[in-house]
């Protein structure tokens, strides 16, 4: 949970000697740890003693504001306003309050004196240009918005703002571009959509078709939001035969067709994206694309279009720049992580052990939260294990940049890459000196501001290094963390409880159904029907997709009921599960990533087909990390043949699982520890070089040694 103040006010915190500053500590750790009204107690109490505390104030306003109460906390920003009168951000914050009770002269002076302090500061004109709309002028209004996108060009809200003022200018289709612009950079900023539905209802006829795609496109979005892909397609495809000019209609409307298993148009559709992505068309979006795609040069392309349609570089401070604002040199790194997944998700499974083993004499580690806040015990864990927990889900891209920028971040660790709900846009305004794409996007971001990618020569051998617009960081044994903390149950529900039959080998694929594909599943059904006591049990997904399924194998001799679907339940019960799995069936060309290390994890052997592409080679990298390269195979024949040899050696399955479990607390892939170590040497190495003004370049982190090597080929 965030702690309502920026970086300086807890520096000040610490640094105080007085008798207020225990109480102010103790405030800090209580509104961590998410004790609110504790915290606010304890900011009270300082308040009763000493009622022209500078921090104090601040931290009980900022708690009012964190806690949605901004009249109690606008007298409180006045106070701190006389105490602190040339706090740029502190006026910026008594303005905002004063917008909101409708004082917007008083607003309006105090913005002013804002800009004068610090004049490079976008939400300050943004600001200003709202009071000045809302007080009736609205071509001061246009003049402060316009400053605001000069500065920060993908300010989101400040075009939608613009737009209302050109609105009220009667420039039709400057506003217009202005709404549309704005969601081009946050397709979910639903005031601007309906601002842009209004100004476009009543003109032509063109206008009112460009509404009507907006709103099928909305509707489409939330409809896959919602698990309703089936309903998704039908949209989809009259967006697509109406020719609307939107981009990613196909490739997004395949996608829906493969969580619903619905593979009619597979071969076609696959070799059409392809050839589209390669053409630098819009044609479809990088996370959908991997799924289906065997190229890496391919990936490339689509992350590169999808980079520079959306994600654009953004004017901002220079490395240099940066690395002089982030101040002296420190005994100690600033890393930042960010994601939005800081809670029960794949993600937050893998990383957690990795953030509670960091070094907090070598790492000042934060993570930044923009997803989310949901009460669990992941993410209690999460804001326990790192000194700096942020919750910026409320603060558009330009402030987190402005919030890491003030907090001297030094390298910034995108968790997210180009999956749904990234931030890709504060990465784009430089947010640190060092930008790293790691762990939760299996591919390149293809963007010139992501300096360097996490991988091991697994995921991307030296060849494949062309196809990643970042330069690698080799981590040895496996790029992915893994938490020794994973849940291990020794004990499972009964076969009949979990729906499997009595007796018969157990085959399991717990990765998402869109992971697979038809050659795949016809491998699947090839082994039912040569093994007729075998079940095949897969992860519950959307009701068509279990249809299709099912009619797929009665319509290939296998009875439909001996596909068992398991359902959604907790990390626990999920991996008490595989205690009733004899093997793991894995996908391509998109492999198991977190679904594998939990089935090795519980001791499941998986069996992979290693693909082309780092999405591909996941299961792979994972299978050499415990020991287990056998069961990497190159050829579909392979995988079918090596499925149906370990079935029916019951022998060598169960030598396989022994290996496993007797091995869970050595290999490799587990070591989160030394693993921990190796990745700290990248960063520390990374930083050297950016302090030696070198640019990014590949880095191998050597094993044993835990030193980094610079690439002999100067790559």
């Amino acid at each position: 949970m965030e702690l309502p103040a920026n970086r300086q006010l807890q520096e000040a915190i610490r640094q105080r000697q007085d008798a207020a500053a225990p109480n102010l500590a103790r405030a800090a750790e209580l509104w961590h740890s998410g004790k609110r009204s504790q915290a606010e107690g304890e900011v009270t109490a300082v308040l009763e003693a000493l009622p022209d505390d500078a921090s104090a104030l601040q931290f009980l306003a900022e708690i009012y504001a964190a806690t949605n109460r901004s009249q109690q906390a606008a007298p409180l920003w006045r106070r701190l306003s006389t105490i602190k009168p040339r706090d740029a951000g502190v006026l910026r914050q008594l303005a905002h309050g004063l917008i909101t009770q409708g004082a917007l002269g008083d607003a309006i002076e105090l913005l002013r004196k804002s800009i004068e302090l610090d004049p490079a500061n976008p939400r300050a004109y943004n600001n200003l240009g709202l009071a000045q709309l809302r007080s009736g002028d609205a071509a001061a209004a246009a003049a402060s918005l316009q400053q605001a996108l000069e500065i920060s060009p993908s300010y989101a809200l400040a075009h939608m703002n613009l737009g209302l003022a050109h609105g009220e200018l009667k420039h039709v289709a400057a506003a217009r571009a202005c709404y549309e612009r704005a969601l081009q950079i946050d397709p979910h900023l639903t005031d601007a959509r309906k601002h842009l539905s209004e100004l476009l209802r009543p003109t032509d006829e063109s206008a009112a078709r460009r509404e009507r795609y907006l709103a099928l496109e909305s509707h489409a979005i939330n409809l896959m939001t919602a698990n309703r892909h089936d309903a998704a397609i039908e949209v989809w495809t009259r967006l697509i035969e109406e020719d609307a000019p939107l981009g990613y209609l196909r490739g997004t409307r395949f996608h829906c067709q493969l969580h619903c298993c619905d593979w009619s148009e597979y071969e076609q559709m696959t070799r059409y994206l392809q050839s589209e992505v390669l053409r630098g068309s819009r044609v479809d979006l990088p996370f959908s694309f991997f799924v289906h795609s065997s190229s890496a040069a391919a990936q490339l392309a689509c992350a590169r279009t999808f980079a520079a349609d959306r994600h654009p570089p953004q004017p901002g401070a220079s490395r240099a720049e940066q690395t002089r604002s982030a101040g002296p040199e420190t005994a100690r790194l600033r890393v930042a992580y960010l994601s939005s997944e800081f809670r029960d998700h794949a993600t937050a499974y893998l990383i957690a052990g990795l953030l509670r083993h960091h070094d907090r004499s070598r790492l000042e580690v934060f993570a930044l939260s923009y997803g989310p806040s949901e009460p669990s015990a992941m993410r209690a864990r999460i804001e326990a294990s790192v000194e700096h927990f942020i919750d910026v889900s409320e603060r558009t891209d330009v402030e987190v940049v402005e919030l890491m920028h003030s907090l001297g971040v030094q390298i910034a660790v995108d968790l997210k890459g180009l999956s749904g709900g990234a931030r890709t846009g504060v990465f784009a305004r430089r947010a640190a000196p060092v930008q790293i794409n790691f762990l939760g996007y299996p591919g390149s971001i293809g963007a010139e501001y992501m300096d360097y990618i996490v991988a091991d020569p697994h995921v991307i051998p030296v060849h494949e290094q062309p196809h990643y617009s970042e330069k690698v960081i080799y981590l040895p044994q496996c790029y992915q963390p893994n938490d020794p903390l994973r849940p291990l149950p020794r004990m499972a529900p009964g076969r009949a409880e979990l729906g499997l039959p009595d007796a018969g080998r157990v085959f399991c694929c717990f990765n998402h159904l869109y992971k697979i594909t038809p050659a795949i599943f016809g491998v699947w059904l090839g082994l039912l029907r040569q093994l007729p006591d075998a079940a095949l049990w897969l992860l519950e997904g959307a009701a068509t997709a279990t249809r299709n399924l099912r009619a797929m194998a009665a319509a290939n001799g296998v009875t439909p009921g001996r596909i068992v679907f398991a359902p959604h339940v907790p990390l626990p019960q999920h991996l008490a599960r595989y205690r009733q799995v004899d093997l793991f069936l894995d996908t391509t060309p998109c492999n198991a990533h977190t679904t594998a290390s939990d089935a090795l994890w519980m001791g499941v052997p998986v069996l992979t087909l290693t693909g082309q592409t780092f999405a591909g080679r996941v299961a792979t990298s994972l299978l050499h990390a415990v020991g287990l390269p056998q069961l990497c195979v190159r050829t579909i024949d392979e995988y079918a043949n090596k499925a149906l040899y370990l079935a029916t050696a019951p022998g060598e399955l169960a030598n396989l699982k022994a290996h496993l479990e007797s091995g869970r607390q050595h290999f490799a892939a587990f070591d989160v520890s030394a693993y921990c170590r190796r990745i700290e040497t990248a960063y520390e190495e990374v930083w050297r070089r950016h302090r030696r003004g070198e640019s990014p370049r590949m880095l191998e982190v050597a094993q044993g040694s835990e030193q980094a090597a610079d690439d002999k080929q100067n790559s």
